[in-house]
């Protein structure tokens, strides 16, 4: 059997210890070369590791697998102890400032490969230094160029979005940034919808308290912001009612009136000013900080104008604001400081155009709708109450009883339908399934800073060694995008010239040997 089929065959990874990595060696390894690596995964992407060790082995690398729980294999990378480790980060912008700068800047706090190149850092710094649109797209391309010769990860993949509904959901739509906006969707029959999460269970119903997409989609059902987003990422106008920039460090916002929220107070500009307070100032939940402080950037203030008026100060131009502020969501001031933080996050009180009624984080959450709903974004229609009477959101993560409960009407939509799923749940009538381009990138890290990958040869042969688009093609059908760097298709100044890295192993053994390890 040839290399590139052998591993197609593998059987799947069956239960793991939460905390112990289980060794998988790779059968019929030949004797031991001068490199050896493991290369670390988690379950849900074993098969595709098996893949990669068998490529590797081919070029003359002895590598196996190994399988650990996320949290266990994190401690082990950020004390500088694993090799190669199979990650992904999911970017909540449209726009680098969320996915390179994070995972590739000089000590970031998602920077598992430890790369540190200067002239990377001064880019990243020159494109979030201006609003100028043309020296950021600069900016971004020669970051781009920087990363593509210095090969500091095994460069993946990003995949669709993909999700499925019974065929009496109306106009749904998934969204690249993975919310789903019930305010929109309608039912033939009926007035309770019903959500199949991908997720065993959310993180809080408090909007300033995590840093989670599942928890941010059924949250952003309850609240809203100054502005959201359109499923294709244009930012449009919320509880904003317009804007203007009066400097590159500073922005005015003017706030609709005649809002309420949910226990019928109303909003105005102490309860934004109040809310953005809670993200960007130190302690200020209770002694804690808010972990969504990061996706505000250079935020230093924001004040009161007048009653429905607010400024925002910038310590620096952050030419992603408008993309930052769709991350923060507004709550009642009065309420919140009445019950407190943990009372706030057991009983939420929002504006948005559900409100809570129970549940459980690690079960379901059940709103219902919001009458006297102001509407919503005037760039959205319809304007005006949600569609349905009551939203429910229940935790389902394992995807063939996610799909069950769909044919079965248990639930109308559900999350993250698998690739090899798709085809077949699309020639159901009853069904139908659709897919947006996704905003996280998959690859294979590398520890820059510690041999064999200190090496910028050995970086680039591991690039070379492995066939992306045959492991692409068999587990992830057509959903998946091979990317020529860590920068998304999705995002602000993608450089679509840029090729991915070939498939080709006879280059990777030269590299290799050229770096003084021998070949087969």
């Amino acid at each position: 059997m040839s290399m590139k089929y052998r591993w197609m065959t593998a059987i799947s990874i069956g239960l793991l210890l939460a905390c112990t990595a289980v060794s998988l060696p790779v059968a019929g390894s030949g004797p031991s070369k001068a490199l050896s690596v493991i290369v670390d995964t988690t379950a849900d992407r074993s098969d595709e590791a098996q893949a990669i060790v068998e490529y590797l082995r081919d070029v003359g690398v002895s590598a196996e697998v190994r399988v650990w729980e996320w949290s266990a294999l994190k401690e082990r990378i950020l004390a500088g102890g694993r090799q190669m480790y199979l990650t992904d980060w999911g970017s909540a912008y449209f726009d680098p400032f969320d996915l390179a700068v994070p995972k590739l800047k000089t000590g970031d706090r998602g920077n598992y490969s430890f790369y540190s190149n200067p002239r990377f850092d001064a880019a990243l710094d020159a494109a979030l230094g201006t609003i100028d649109a043309e020296a950021r797209r600069q900016a971004y391309f020669e970051a781009q160029e920087i990363l593509w010769a210095d090969v500091p990860w095994v460069f993946g993949y990003s995949l669709l979005e993909i999700e499925a509904a019974q065929a009496d959901v109306l106009d749904w739509q998934p969204s690249m940034d993975s919310r789903m906006n019930l305010h929109d969707v309608g039912l033939k029959r009926g007035d309770t919808i019903v959500v199949g999460m991908a997720a065993d269970g959310i993180l809080t119903l408090d909007p300033a308290a995590y840093r989670d997409r599942a928890t941010e989609t059924v949250i952003r059902n309850m609240f809203d912001g100054l502005v959201t987003r359109t499923v294709d990422g244009r930012v449009v106008s919320e509880i904003a009612e317009s804007w203007s920039v009066v400097s590159d460090t500073e922005y005015v916002f003017n706030i609709r009136r005649g809002i309420k929220f949910h226990n019928g107070d109303a909003l105005t500009a102490d309860d934004v000013v109040f809310s953005f307070d809670r993200v960007i100032r130190d302690g200020a939940m209770g002694g804690r900080t808010s972990p969504r402080k990061g996706l505000l950037g250079p935020l230093a203030a924001v004040e009161k104008v007048d009653s429905h008026t607010v400024k925002f100060e910038l310590s620096s131009p952050f030419p992603v604001l408008l993309q930052a502020l769709v991350h923060v969501q507004i709550v009642p001031m009065n309420y919140v400081l009445n019950v407190g933080d943990d009372g706030f996050a057991r009983k939420p009180v929002g504006c948005g155009p559900f409100k809570f009624v129970e549940g459980r984080l690690d079960d379901k959450v059940v709103m219902e709708r919001f009458d006297g709903y102001y509407g919503g974004s005037s760039d959205l229609k319809p304007v005006g109450p949600a569609r349905v009477k009551r939203a429910i959101f229940r935790m389902m993560p394992d995807p063939t009883v996610r799909v069950a409960a769909m044919k079965t009407g248990e639930v109308h939509i559900i999350q993250t339908v698998p690739a090899h799923l798709a085809a077949s749940l699309a020639r159901d009538r009853n069904l139908q399934v659709k897919s947006a381009e996704g905003t996280r990138v998959y690859c294979i890290e590398m520890n820059c800073a510690r041999a064999p990958f200190d090496d910028v040869r050995v970086r680039m042969a591991m690039n070379h060694a492995v066939d992306w688009d045959t492991i692409l093609k068999t587990i992830y059908v057509d959903g998946a995008t091979r990317l020529a760097t860590a920068f998304l298709p999705s995002g602000f100044g993608y450089n679509a010239e840029l090729a991915p890295y070939t498939y080709d192993p006879s280059k990777a053994r030269a590299l290799l040997a050229e770096a003084g390890y021998g070949g087969r």
